[in-house]
């Protein structure tokens, strides 16, 4: 920025170049326009980009389980819930690259209390089996007609599978087959429950 006097220009309001004119205090004055900002982010800000990155990309491959299991929580979209929720489930080498700690994961989030069951997997049929037990009711925290899911997720290949459990209510089992190129060893386990009508959800638990 300079100050200058000009007699020709008079009071100067108006842009050559790069350079804009205007008039004020009694003074002409130059100034460069600035075309672009150079970014020069923090330790801090490239850790929670990083963050950011590695969630968001996890949430494409789990977001008809997030449509579920976020359905109420907070003014945005289910996927920002879920993002939000689960930035302290990600670590950050030197690098900058994020790494997400699957026992710290969040599938579902919520004021209803956490369905009860256990999962196993049987090596001969190739097949998951959720067991749930039976829950009473708890006024506005649990309902019998609450429906539970199970959810699997293949770290490596990066896919889902969400399994429609039994109503809060109802003990028993349900199986599901491993898919054919899905290592068993690589999955995950989650469980969580929905109000019978999906407009609540409960915090999801790891269970394998």
């Amino acid at each position: 920025m300079a100050e200058f006097n000009s007699y020709l220009l008079g009071k100067a309001r108006k842009s050559v170049g790069n350079i804009t004119l205007c008039y004020t205090r009694r003074k002409n004055i130059a100034k460069a326009k600035v075309f672009s900002r150079k970014d020069n982010p923090t330790p801090e800000i490239l850790v929670q980009r990083a963050k950011m990155k590695a969630v968001v990309q996890l949430s494409r491959s789990l977001l008809p389980i997030i449509r579920k299991g976020f359905v109420g929580v907070g003014n945005g979209t289910t996927s920002n819930a879920f993002v939000a929720r689960n930035m302290k489930a990600v670590t950050v080498d030197e690098k900058n690259v994020g790494t997400i700690d699957f026992d710290l994961l969040q599938v579902a989030a919520g004021m209803l209390n956490p369905p009860k069951v256990t999962v196993n997997y049987d090596e001969e049929s190739k097949k998951f089996q959720f067991v749930q037990e039976m829950q009473e009711e708890e006024d506005g925290y649990a309902f019998a007609g609450d429906q539970v899911y199970g959810v699997l997720y293949e770290t490596v290949r990066e896919r889902a599978r969400l399994i429609t459990l039994r109503v809060r209510g109802e003990g028993g089992s349900t199986s599901y087959a491993l898919p054919d190129e899905w290592d068993n060893t690589k999955v995950k386990a989650y469980c969580f429950a929905t109000l019978d009508n999906g407009k609540m959800a409960s915090d999801s638990l790891l269970i394998s």
